[in-house]
């Protein structure tokens, strides 16, 4: 797992440049931009959502589940994601896509999903991994950001990739299970988190990492996790700091420089001190919110597996997941699911 947590800068800039060839179903501007996804093949889609919010002069958003909006129609790009090719929910999502006449493009290793989109004249941009799905973040996100610079939903550049990932690939050395807790901060989080219930709080510019953090703290350090976002969080989550929480809680705090959410951080901050909670604050580096979202990844992703270690357990297996699969797989209505 740490292998591929380390590789995300140089996986990212390599299929960045791979994905210049990526080609749209249709010539014509969308009026809609939705990323079918569920699970880790997902991650990448609620990050460019979030880039392109402050941007994008059409909506750009993530479904996850079996059925697709009703504004979905003949003139929506859907791009169907899903790294297997075999997820039930992606399937299902491919199938109401096509009944509403929506342009289609899949992004895959392969499995039905691929096999649907050859019998249908569909486009496949597919690529190759031995990473599990939640790892496999970049080779994701990279034919995404071609689609959103294709669009001109967000402005992305080469020479922007190059840096960003460089920062992910030099951030995650400085991370690795190697170097002893006193020079790593994520490290030193994790271990801090040892028997309590973490809290991931971020504002808007990092929400996309906060909920990759729950997942990534579940899959990879099996352990339940949440995630919330700030000033949201400042309205309703912090009425519930208690004396209870402060025995079975813990807050990560993720902070970037410019973050227009830092006065609540500071706020919500000072409330868990009083409050007894503890709070480690994790300080995401990056010149722009491009770079810190992209390091957020970075850093989360290495929580996750820090947290695995500290609590002697493989990062790897998901025996439950796997479980919930091979239930539903085997009901009527449902599609193969791996």
């Amino acid at each position: 797992m740490w292998r591929h947590i380390a590789a995300f800068g140089d996986v990212l800039r390599a299929e960045w440049r791979r994905a210049a060839d990526l080609e749209l179903p249709t010539n014509r501007e969308p009026d809609h931009l939705v990323i079918a996804a569920t699970g880790g093949s997902a991650a990448a889609g609620d990050i460019v959502a979030g880039l392109a919010a402050a941007t994008s002069e059409i909506p750009v958003c993530v479904v996850r589940g079996r059925q697709l909006p009703n504004f979905v129609g003949e003139r929506s790009l859907v791009v169907a994601v899903s790294c297997s090719g075999n997820t039930a929910e992606t399937l299902a999502l491919y199938d109401d896509a096509w009944r509403r006449d929506a342009n289609l493009l899949a992004i895959t290793r392969g499995g039905r999903l691929g096999e649907r989109c050859a019998d249908d004249g569909i486009p496949v941009w597919a690529f190759t991994t031995d990473a599990p799905p939640r790892a496999a973040v970049a080779h994701i996100l990279a034919p995404l950001l071609r689609i959103l610079e294709r669009l001109g939903l967000y402005v992305v550049t080469t020479p922007a990739v190059d840096a960003a990932g460089a920062l992910c690939t030099s951030y995650a050395e400085s991370l690795a299970p190697r170097i002893p807790a006193d020079r790593n901060p994520v490290r030193a989080a994790a271990e801090a988190l040892a028997g309590r219930v973490p809290l991931v709080l971020a504002g808007a510019r990092l929400a996309p990492v906060a909920e990759r953090a729950r997942n990534q703290l579940a899959e990879n350090a099996k352990t339940l996790a949440a995630a919330a976002i700030l000033p949201e969080a400042a309205h309703n989550l912090v009425v519930g700091f208690d004396p209870l929480a402060a025995r079975h809680w813990a807050i990560i705090a993720l902070a970037a420089a410019g973050d227009p959410a830092a006065p609540y951080l500071d706020a919500v901050a000072d409330l868990a001190a009083d409050r007894g909670i503890p709070w480690q604050q994790l300080d995401i580096p990056g010149a722009d919110p491009f770079e810190q979202v992209l390091a957020g990844l970075v850093a989360v992703d290495a929580l996750s597996l820090h947290l695995a270690i500290a609590r002697g357990v493989d990062p790897l297996p998901i025996p439950e997941i796997d479980a919930i699969r091979a239930r539903l797989g085997g009901l009527p209505s449902a599609e193969i699911s791996t």
